[in-house]
Protein backbone atom coordinates (compact mmCIF):
# COMPACT_ATOMS: atom_id res chain seq x y z
CA UNK A 1 0.00 0.00 0.00
CA UNK A 2 1.22 3.16 -1.13
CA UNK A 3 0.48 6.50 1.07
CA UNK A 4 0.30 9.58 -0.96
CA UNK A 5 -0.02 13.02 1.21
CA UNK A 6 -0.53 15.84 -0.44
CA UNK A 7 0.40 19.33 1.06
CA UNK A 8 -1.19 22.11 -0.63
CA UNK A 9 -1.90 26.05 0.89
CA UNK A 10 -5.33 26.72 -0.65
CA UNK A 11 -6.34 30.65 0.91
CA UNK A 12 -10.04 30.17 -0.07
CA UNK A 13 -13.00 27.99 -0.21
CA UNK A 14 -12.36 26.74 -3.50
CA UNK A 15 -9.07 27.81 -4.56
CA UNK A 16 -7.05 26.82 -7.97
CA UNK A 17 -4.65 25.44 -5.36
CA UNK A 18 -6.68 23.50 -3.77
CA UNK A 19 -8.10 22.33 -6.95
CA UNK A 20 -4.63 21.26 -8.62
CA UNK A 21 -3.78 19.15 -5.67
CA UNK A 22 -7.08 17.36 -5.68
CA UNK A 23 -6.93 16.61 -9.43
CA UNK A 24 -2.58 15.58 -9.21
CA UNK A 25 -4.14 13.36 -6.16
CA UNK A 26 -6.46 11.58 -8.32
CA UNK A 27 -4.30 11.46 -11.09
CA UNK A 28 -1.39 9.69 -8.96
CA UNK A 29 -4.10 7.23 -7.78
CA UNK A 30 -4.63 6.08 -11.37
CA UNK A 31 -1.05 5.50 -11.90
CA UNK A 32 -0.57 3.64 -9.50
CA UNK A 33 -3.78 1.71 -10.02
CA UNK A 34 -2.62 0.83 -13.58
CA UNK A 35 0.39 -0.56 -12.21
CA UNK A 36 -1.34 -2.11 -9.57
CA UNK A 37 -1.16 -0.82 -6.63
CA UNK A 38 -3.54 0.40 -4.09
CA UNK A 39 -3.23 4.23 -2.31
CA UNK A 40 -4.84 5.93 0.55
CA UNK A 41 -4.50 9.60 0.07
CA UNK A 42 -4.08 12.16 2.78
CA UNK A 43 -5.01 16.18 1.42
CA UNK A 44 -3.29 18.67 4.51
CA UNK A 45 -4.61 22.35 4.20
CA UNK A 46 -2.03 24.87 5.45
CA UNK A 47 -4.60 27.58 5.64
CA UNK A 48 -5.66 25.84 8.14
CA UNK A 49 -2.39 25.71 10.19
CA UNK A 50 -1.20 29.12 10.00
CA UNK A 51 -2.16 29.97 13.05
CA UNK A 52 -0.16 26.48 14.72
CA UNK A 53 2.51 27.36 12.26
CA UNK A 54 3.40 31.55 13.41
CA UNK A 55 2.67 29.78 16.83
CA UNK A 56 4.79 27.26 16.84
CA UNK A 57 7.65 29.88 15.33
CA UNK A 58 7.35 32.57 18.40
CA UNK A 59 7.39 29.78 21.01
CA UNK A 60 8.40 26.54 20.02
CA UNK A 61 5.51 24.44 21.36
CA UNK A 62 3.68 22.54 18.49
CA UNK A 63 -0.03 22.25 18.31
CA UNK A 64 -1.54 18.67 18.06
CA UNK A 65 -3.08 19.43 14.99
CA UNK A 66 0.39 20.10 13.81
CA UNK A 67 1.69 17.30 15.26
CA UNK A 68 -0.48 15.63 12.91
CA UNK A 69 0.33 17.08 9.56
CA UNK A 70 4.07 16.92 10.55
CA UNK A 71 3.50 13.01 11.59
CA UNK A 72 1.13 12.22 8.44
CA UNK A 73 4.46 13.86 5.93
CA UNK A 74 6.69 11.27 7.68
CA UNK A 75 4.88 8.12 7.13
CA UNK A 76 3.82 8.89 4.03
CA UNK A 77 5.16 7.09 0.41
CA UNK A 78 5.22 9.82 -1.89
CA UNK A 79 4.00 13.43 -1.47
CA UNK A 80 2.66 15.87 -3.35
CA UNK A 81 3.19 19.85 -2.85
CA UNK A 82 1.59 22.84 -4.04
CA UNK A 83 1.70 26.19 -3.39
CA UNK A 84 0.01 29.35 -4.58
CA UNK A 85 2.78 31.88 -6.06
CA UNK A 86 2.67 35.70 -5.61
CA UNK A 87 5.52 37.62 -6.85
CA UNK A 88 7.56 34.88 -8.38
CA UNK A 89 7.54 33.55 -4.75
CA UNK A 90 5.23 30.99 -3.11
CA UNK A 91 2.99 32.09 -0.66
CA UNK A 92 4.74 32.48 2.83
CA UNK A 93 2.89 29.86 5.09
CA UNK A 94 3.55 27.54 2.87
CA UNK A 95 7.17 27.44 2.32
CA UNK A 96 6.88 28.07 6.15
CA UNK A 97 5.41 24.93 6.77
CA UNK A 98 8.50 23.19 5.11
CA UNK A 99 10.68 25.21 7.07
CA UNK A 100 9.11 23.44 10.25
CA UNK A 101 9.27 20.23 9.04
CA UNK A 102 11.62 18.09 10.83
CA UNK A 103 14.96 17.74 8.79
CA UNK A 104 14.54 13.74 8.18
CA UNK A 105 10.88 14.01 7.56
CA UNK A 106 11.37 13.60 3.57
CA UNK A 107 14.72 11.74 3.23
CA UNK A 108 14.16 9.37 0.70
CA UNK A 109 10.54 10.25 -0.46
CA UNK A 110 9.60 11.03 -3.84
CA UNK A 111 7.81 14.47 -4.15
CA UNK A 112 5.84 16.03 -6.91
CA UNK A 113 6.09 20.42 -7.19
CA UNK A 114 2.76 21.82 -8.28
CA UNK A 115 2.36 25.61 -8.46
CA UNK A 116 -0.55 27.73 -9.29
CA UNK A 117 -0.61 31.93 -10.31
CA UNK A 118 -2.44 34.40 -12.38
CA UNK A 119 0.11 34.13 -15.12
CA UNK A 120 2.77 32.41 -16.71
CA UNK A 121 5.35 34.68 -15.44
CA UNK A 122 5.66 32.96 -12.00
CA UNK A 123 5.78 29.48 -13.43
CA UNK A 124 9.69 29.00 -12.58
CA UNK A 125 8.75 29.58 -8.70
CA UNK A 126 9.01 25.88 -8.16
CA UNK A 127 11.92 25.72 -9.73
CA UNK A 128 13.82 28.55 -7.76
CA UNK A 129 12.06 28.22 -3.91
CA UNK A 130 10.59 24.73 -3.38
CA UNK A 131 13.50 22.20 -5.41
CA UNK A 132 16.38 23.51 -3.32
CA UNK A 133 13.75 23.52 0.06
CA UNK A 134 12.89 19.99 -1.03
CA UNK A 135 16.86 19.10 -1.60
CA UNK A 136 17.83 20.33 1.60
CA UNK A 137 15.35 18.01 3.39
CA UNK A 138 16.42 15.09 1.59
CA UNK A 139 13.42 14.49 -0.36
CA UNK A 140 13.63 13.54 -4.46
CA UNK A 141 11.94 16.20 -6.18
CA UNK A 142 11.06 15.03 -9.36
CA UNK A 143 11.89 16.51 -12.88
CA UNK A 144 8.48 17.14 -14.08
CA UNK A 145 6.79 19.88 -11.83
CA UNK A 146 3.20 21.35 -12.24
CA UNK A 147 2.33 24.96 -13.02
CA UNK A 148 -1.21 25.85 -13.68
CA UNK A 149 -2.12 29.40 -14.69
CA UNK A 150 -5.30 31.15 -14.38
CA UNK A 151 -5.87 30.52 -18.65
CA UNK A 152 -5.06 26.94 -17.91
CA UNK A 153 -8.67 26.46 -16.34
CA UNK A 154 -10.01 27.40 -19.43
CA UNK A 155 -11.88 24.90 -21.37
CA UNK A 156 -9.61 25.12 -24.56
CA UNK A 157 -6.41 24.69 -22.02
CA UNK A 158 -7.50 21.69 -20.01
CA UNK A 159 -5.92 19.32 -22.72
CA UNK A 160 -2.36 20.69 -21.99
CA UNK A 161 -2.76 20.91 -17.75
CA UNK A 162 -4.31 17.14 -17.60
CA UNK A 163 -1.27 15.65 -19.78
CA UNK A 164 1.20 17.45 -17.66
CA UNK A 165 -0.66 16.48 -14.85
CA UNK A 166 -0.55 12.74 -15.72
CA UNK A 167 3.12 13.20 -16.94
CA UNK A 168 4.02 14.18 -13.59
CA UNK A 169 2.01 11.75 -11.99
CA UNK A 170 3.37 8.80 -13.94
CA UNK A 171 6.70 9.80 -12.62
CA UNK A 172 5.28 10.08 -8.88
CA UNK A 173 4.10 6.16 -9.44
CA UNK A 174 7.01 4.75 -10.91
CA UNK A 175 9.54 6.37 -8.24
CA UNK A 176 7.44 5.58 -5.36
CA UNK A 177 7.24 2.01 -6.29
CA UNK A 178 10.84 1.73 -7.07
CA UNK A 179 11.69 3.13 -3.23
CA UNK A 180 8.92 0.92 -1.93
CA UNK A 181 9.43 -2.39 -3.36
CA UNK A 182 7.78 -4.02 -0.56
CA UNK A 183 4.33 -2.45 -1.08
CA UNK A 184 4.58 -3.27 -4.61
CA UNK A 185 2.31 -6.10 -5.86
CA UNK A 186 2.21 -7.09 -2.02
CA UNK A 187 -0.74 -9.83 -2.46
CA UNK A 188 0.17 -10.73 -6.67
CA UNK A 189 3.77 -11.49 -6.49
CA UNK A 190 3.68 -14.04 -4.29
CA UNK A 191 4.16 -17.82 -5.27
CA UNK A 192 1.40 -19.97 -5.05
CA UNK A 193 0.02 -21.14 -2.10
CA UNK A 194 1.42 -17.66 -0.32
CA UNK A 195 5.10 -18.76 -0.68
CA UNK A 196 7.48 -16.24 -1.19
CA UNK A 197 9.63 -16.14 -4.33
CA UNK A 198 12.93 -18.44 -3.83
CA UNK A 199 14.97 -16.11 -6.20
CA UNK A 200 18.27 -15.67 -4.28
CA UNK A 201 19.43 -12.44 -3.14
CA UNK A 202 23.00 -10.81 -4.56
CA UNK A 203 26.15 -11.42 -2.58
CA UNK A 204 27.04 -8.20 -0.32
CA UNK A 205 28.62 -5.69 -2.12
CA UNK A 206 27.74 -7.00 -5.70
CA UNK A 207 25.37 -5.86 -8.22
CA UNK A 208 21.92 -7.03 -8.08
CA UNK A 209 21.21 -8.71 -11.48
CA UNK A 210 17.75 -9.42 -12.27
CA UNK A 211 16.38 -12.08 -14.39
CA UNK A 212 16.53 -11.84 -18.03
CA UNK A 213 12.93 -10.75 -19.58
CA UNK A 214 10.90 -12.91 -21.76
CA UNK A 215 11.01 -12.52 -25.54
CA UNK A 216 7.64 -10.47 -25.78
CA UNK A 217 8.85 -7.99 -23.01
CA UNK A 218 9.39 -4.33 -23.40
CA UNK A 219 12.55 -5.05 -20.95
CA UNK A 220 15.92 -4.77 -22.80
CA UNK A 221 17.42 -8.07 -23.29
CA UNK A 222 20.85 -7.32 -23.12
CA UNK A 223 23.17 -10.38 -21.55
CA UNK A 224 24.63 -9.50 -18.40
CA UNK A 225 23.06 -5.55 -17.74
CA UNK A 226 21.38 -5.10 -14.90
CA UNK A 227 17.79 -5.28 -15.35
CA UNK A 228 16.26 -1.46 -14.32
CA UNK A 229 12.87 -1.91 -15.65
CA UNK A 230 9.54 -1.31 -13.71
CA UNK A 231 9.77 -1.60 -10.21
CA UNK A 232 6.83 -3.71 -9.96
CA UNK A 233 9.47 -6.49 -11.41
CA UNK A 234 12.59 -5.17 -10.48
CA UNK A 235 12.01 -3.64 -7.06
CA UNK A 236 13.99 -0.85 -8.40
CA UNK A 237 14.20 1.51 -11.34
CA UNK A 238 16.95 3.02 -14.30
CA UNK A 239 17.58 5.97 -11.29
CA UNK A 240 16.64 4.46 -7.64
CA UNK A 241 19.89 1.74 -7.11
CA UNK A 242 18.38 -1.19 -4.92
CA UNK A 243 18.19 -0.60 -1.43
CA UNK A 244 18.30 3.33 -1.76
CA UNK A 245 14.86 3.36 -0.65
CA UNK A 246 15.81 2.14 2.65
CA UNK A 247 18.41 3.46 3.76
CA UNK A 248 17.20 7.28 3.09
CA UNK A 249 14.19 5.72 5.51
CA UNK A 250 16.30 5.04 7.98
CA UNK A 251 17.52 8.52 7.72
CA UNK A 252 14.07 9.87 8.91
CA UNK A 253 14.48 8.45 12.30
CA UNK A 254 18.26 8.82 12.56
CA UNK A 255 18.65 11.52 15.82
CA UNK A 256 21.04 14.33 14.36
CA UNK A 257 22.00 14.93 18.11
CA UNK A 258 23.10 11.61 19.20
CA UNK A 259 26.42 11.64 20.74
CA UNK A 260 27.34 8.36 18.60
CA UNK A 261 26.58 10.11 15.72
CA UNK A 262 28.42 13.46 15.99
CA UNK A 263 32.05 13.49 15.20
CA UNK A 264 34.22 14.43 18.35
CA UNK A 265 35.95 17.80 18.27
CA UNK A 266 39.09 16.93 19.05
CA UNK A 267 38.71 14.55 15.79
CA UNK A 268 37.83 17.83 13.54
CA UNK A 269 40.94 19.27 14.75
CA UNK A 270 42.91 16.83 13.75
CA UNK A 271 43.83 15.43 17.89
Amino acid sequence: MIEIVAVSTGLSEDSATSRLADRMLRSAEDALARRGEEATTTHINVRHLAKALVDLTVSGFPAPELDEAFAAVKRASAVITVAPVYKAAPAGIHTLFWQLVDDASLAGTPVLLGTTGGTPRHSLAAESTLRPMIAYLKGYALPTSVFAATDDWGSGEQAGLDRRITQAADELAELALALNPNAAGSSSDAAPGGAEDPAPEAAAGSAAVSPEPAADSDAPAAPGVPYAGPARESGRSAITPNGLGERAREERTRDEFDPDSVTPFSVLLGG
